[in-house]
């Protein structure tokens, strides 16, 4: 189950997401719920073992054992039925939430940056209120609204680790059911390098502390982190697997392109045209021969003279 409160969040704001995981939900109580099974055979078997135990210990033989083991067969098989059903019910439910969070990611990133920026904002007003203060020792000795700013700080900082650490899941993809461990997924490396957090700046221009931050593959955030974040215009939650790439792809130009000329394909102005040349041999086209020929057109140009051929010796 999710428990991270950012992103539960998240996802409850795609009502195709939120209608899955709400069925999911109620299959899964269903299933909980269901009676405790036994295979048929077995529960047919333990009647049948009874009546022969009873007839080894010289007792009388049931009449009804017959109807005892079909009557046990039955429920048993039913009770499975019931169990299998149930558990179909839950397998469904597993792939439409699967399908619902693989067509939903872009609109959970959108909710995710959306939520980044409220918290930014939240906390940039209470950095405002600490005065300058960069502890709790210090926020103590402002007085005033700095003591409840601090307060309130720690908390968005621990939702900023929470929808950071979202981020990520998120843009790794669902996983489909019964798929278990997912492999090596490239993102990891972005995670690692610490891309993901500003647009158009590189986690090397950043300072070593807020850089360690972002390389942190646990998620969590600390205070400088958050500090850092809000003065930067630019703090963002990546839109899509693509854009993200796209992005990394910028700010990682190999060293030696930077003033390569841009051939991007751009529209060029239509040259005016031109009449062709009309020599002396020239004759204007006759498309209907039904109609008398065209006169001959006036020469605007002379043909130069061509080379001797074989036809000018033979």
């Amino acid at each position: 189950m999710i428990t991270n409160p950012e992103l539960t969040a998240a996802r409850a704001a795609v009502p195709e997401i939120a209608d899955a995981e709400r069925r999911l939900q109620a299959a899964e109580k269903l299933l909980d719920g269901a009676p405790t099974t036994v295979e048929p055979h077995a529960a047919r078997n333990a009647v049948l073992d009874e009546a022969a135990d009873a007839f080894m210990a010289d007792k009388p033989w049931p009449k009804d054992v017959g109807k005892r083991a079909a009557k046990a067969f039955e429920d048993a098989e039913a009770t499975e039925l019931e169990f299998l059903a149930r558990k179909g019910a839950v397998t469904r439910a597993e792939w439409a939430l699967y399908e619902a969070l693989d067509a939903g990611t872009e609109d959970v990133l959108s909710a995710l940056g959306a939520r980044l920026s409220e918290l930014l904002d939240e906390a940039r007003s209470d950095f405002t209120a600490l005065r300058g203060a960069n502890s709790a020792e210090a926020a103590i000795e402002a007085g005033g609204d700095a003591v409840a700013a601090w307060s309130r700080l720690r908390g968005i900082v621990q939702s900023v680790g929470h929808v950071r650490a979202s981020q990520w899941e998120v843009l790794r993809g669902p996983t489909a059911p019964g798929e278990g461990m997912r492999g090596d997924w490239h993102g990891r490396n972005w995670r690692l390098q610490g891309f993901g957090h500003v647009q158009r700046t590189h986690p090397d221009e950043v300072p070593d502390a807020v850089r360690a931050v972002m390389r942190d593959v646990s998620g969590r955030v600390d205070m400088g982190y958050v500090r850092w974040l809000v003065a930067q215009e630019d703090a963002y939650v990546p839109a899509s697997v693509d854009a993200l790439e796209g992005d990394i792809a910028v700010l990682t130009v190999p060293a030696g392109m930077e003033d390569w000329p841009d051939i991007s394909p751009r529209e060029l102005p239509t040259r005016p045209g031109r009449p062709g040349d009309v020599y002396a041999h020239s004759r204007a086209a006759h498309l209907d021969i039904s109609q008398p020929a065209p006169p001959k057109p006036k020469p605007t140009a002379a043909h130069p003279d061509g080379e001797p051929t074989t036809r000018d010796y033979f």
